[in-house]
């Protein structure tokens, strides 16, 4: 094992909200063990801008903003809870990293750290609801990328975000 060439300092969150969702009446609470996220509309915004004191392309610090919300919709899938969480992650890119991919960089895979974080927190928390504990999927962020050309992307799922 090796070191990765970007490292996840810290993980703070700004706002966190986890609301069970009442049955409709009558029927039982929706199952969270082994929820089928299919046809489930997430909202995304991911960002990544240098610490302050930090300057553009040259930077090795960053800031990963990240907010991830589940709700309700007509005509979707009835999901267990609904959820909003926003969170910043602090990262470091190495300086063997050309500084032109270093943003980048932060933005896909830092990304995807602070939602590792992000994951565990709302499994966490609704592992003590009545409906049980929620894991939220694996995301894959590549679509964020500014580099995009330079990705192997499958867009063939993909939704656009709101």
């Amino acid at each position: 094992m090796r070191a990765s060439v970007i490292q996840l300092k810290q993980v703070v969150f700004q706002r966190v909200l986890v609301d069970a969702v009442a049955p409709e009446e009558g029927s039982a609470p929706v199952d969270a063990a082994g929820f089928d996220f299919e046809g489930v509309q997430f909202r995304v915004a991911l960002d990544a801008q240098p610490a302050s004191g930090e300057s553009g392309d040259a930077s090795q610090a960053f800031v990963v903003f990240l907010s991830v919300s589940i709700e309700m919709a007509e005509g979707k899938p009835a999901v267990p809870y609904q959820i909003d969480v926003a969170a910043l992650g602090f990262v470091e890119v190495s300086e063997v990293i050309e500084e032109a991919k270093r943003r980048d960089l932060a933005l896909v895979n830092g990304g995807s750290l602070v939602y590792g974080a992000v994951r565990e927190l709302v499994t966490t928390i609704t592992g003590r609801c009545i409906a049980g504990p929620l894991v939220l999927p694996t995301a894959d962020f590549r679509d964020h990328s500014e580099l995009r050309s330079a990705l192997p992307v499958d867009r063939s799922d993909s939704e656009p975000e709101s």
